[in-house]
C-alpha cells in the first residue's frame, strides 16, 4: 500500500528583509504520522510551522496540504490547526467554551458543538471538567484544554510550537508518551517543533534536523542516532565522542580504519555521509564504551587511560578518561546499577569498544 503524503513543502523560502529565516525547504509529510522539526534556536523551525498553518506566507516556494496549493489562503480556511506553546487559554472562559470556542465561530448547531465538546475532553482525559473555570487548572490541564481545543476542529493536520516547553521535567514526559498514544488513536498527522532531542525521539516516526534555516536530515530517531549525515547532528544528537581516524581500506560497505587511540578496526560504513579522503573521523557514544580497572576482554579496541573527571546522574554515571594521544578526555556513561561511583578522579581505567558501535562521520573537519 502507497504512503499518502499530507503534506508537501516545495522549494520554501522565507526572508525578513535580508536575513533568510528558511532556504530551500523541501519536505514530504506523510498521513498519519508524528512528524517533529527539531534544531537549536533561530534555525527556522517554528517559521516552517507558521508557513504550514498560513500565519506567514512563504517568500518564495509552494505549501500543499492533501493535494491543495495553500497560496492565498487564510490559516483559519486550511485543514490545519495549532496548539501555541503559551496554549493561548481563555482565562475568563471556562473549560467547555474554551473548548467550544471555534466551533462557535462557524455557526454550528449548539447540540453538535456539545457532542463534539465532549468527545474531545474524553480524548484528552478531561471529561467531566467542562464547568471549571481556566484559572483553576494545572499545568498539564491547561495543556489538555488547549489539544481538545484544536482537536474539536478535527483537523487533518494537528501542528504543535514546542507544546510541552511550560511544563515541569515530570509532567513533561508523562504528557510526551500521553500526545503519542493520542496521536496513534486518531491517526490524525501530527508535526511538531521543538528544540528538545529525548522529546522528539520519545515521539516521533521521523525527525527533520534543521541548523540555520536549512532542513539537514531527516530520518527515523535510531537512524538519526546511528547514522548521523554530518558532526554537527552527531553532536546535536545525544552525546558523542569524536576522534580522528585513518581509512587504510574500503571494501563493500565496510572501512578498516587506525585511530590515535583504540587498534586498527573495521567498521561500518555510514551510507548518509561521503567518503572524501583517507582522514576521515569517528564517533563513539559514551553508553557504548566498556570502562574496568583491567583491560576488558572481547572487545574490538581498547585503551588504556586516567580518570580525569566524574559526572553523578543518578541513573547513570559518565566518566571523563585522558588517553594519550587524544586532546579532550572520553566520555564513558555506565548505568548505576548499585548506586555507586566505580572509580574516582586519577584513577587508571580502560576502555573498550565493539567495532560495531563505531560510527563512520565521513571526511574530519576537526582538528581535535
Amino acid at each position: 500500500m502507497t504512503e499518502k503524503n499530507i503534506i508537501r513543502l516545495q522549494g520554501i523560502e522565507k526572508r525578513f528583509g535580508q536575513f533568510v529565516a528558511v532556504s530551500n525547504l523541501d519536505l514530504d509529510l506523510r498521513e498519519g504520522e508524528f512528524f517533529s522539526l527539531l534544531g537549536p534556536s533561530g534555525c527556522g523551525k517554528t517559521t516552517a510551522l507558521r508557513m504550514i498553518a498560513g500565519f506567514q506566507e512563504p517568500t518564495a516556494g509552494k505549501v500543499i496540504i492533501d493535494g491543495q496549493d495553500m497560496e492565498g489562503i487564510p490559516a483559519n480556511k486550511r485543514p490545519t490547526n495549532m496548539v501555541f506553546q503559551s496554549y493561548a487559554i481563555f482565562p475568563h472562559l471556562n473549560v467547555g467554551n474554551n473548548v467550544a470556542y471555534g466551533l462557535r465561530n462557524r455557526g454550528i448547531s449548539k447540540s453538535e458543538i456539545d457532542t463534539r465538546v465532549s468527545e474531545a475532553l474524553e480524548m484528552v482525559e478531561l471529561g467531566g471538567l467542562q464547568s471549571r473555570g481556566a484559572t483553576e487548572l494545572s499545568g498539564g490541564q491547561r495543556q489538555r484544554v488547549a489539544l481538545a481545543r484544536a482537536l474539536v476542529m478535527r483537523p487533518k493536520v494537528l501542528l504543535l510550537d514546542e507544546p510541552l516547553s511550560a511544563l515541569d521535567k515530570k509532567l513533561r514526559e508523562q504528557m510526551q508518551f500521553e500526545m503519542r498514544h493520542l496521536q496513534q488513536e486518531l491517526g490524525i498527522t501530527f508535526v511538531m517543533v521543538t528544540h528538545d532531542q529525548y522529546e522528539a525521539m520519545t515521539m516521533s516516526d521521523r525527525i527533520g534536523v534543521m541548523f540555520e534555516g536549512r532542513l539537514v536530515q531527516v530520518d527515523a530517531p535510531p537512524t538519526l542516532y546511528a547514522k548521523p549525515c554530518n558532526r554537527e547532528i552527531a553532536s546535536f544528537i545525544g552525546e558523542m565522542n569524536f576522534l580522528p581516524a585513518e581509512l587504510t581500506a574500503e571494501k563493500g560497505d565496510t572501512l578498516t580504519i587506525s585511530t590515535p587511540c583504540f587498534c586498527a578496526m573495521t567498521i561500518e560504513k555510514n551510507p548518509n555521509v561521503e567518503q572524501t579522503g583517507r582522514a576521515i573521523e569517528i564517533g563513539i557514544r559514551p553508553e557504548q564504551l566498556e570502562i574496568s580497572a583491567q583491560e576488558p576482554d572481547g572487545y574490538d579496541g581498547t585503551v588504556q587511560g586516567t580518570v580525569r573527571d566524574v559526572a553523578f546522574y543518578g541513573e547513570n554515571v559518565h566518566y571523563h578518561v585522558q588517553v594519550d594521544g587524544v586532546a579532550r578526555p572520553i566520555s564513558a556513561s555506565v548505568p548505576n546499577y548499585f548506586h555507586t561511583v566505580d572509580y574516582r578522579p586519577g584513577d587508571a581505567v580502560w576502555l573498550g569498544v565493539q567495532s560495531a558501535s563505531v560510527i563512520d562521520l565521513g571526511q574530519n573537519q576537526s582538528n581535535t
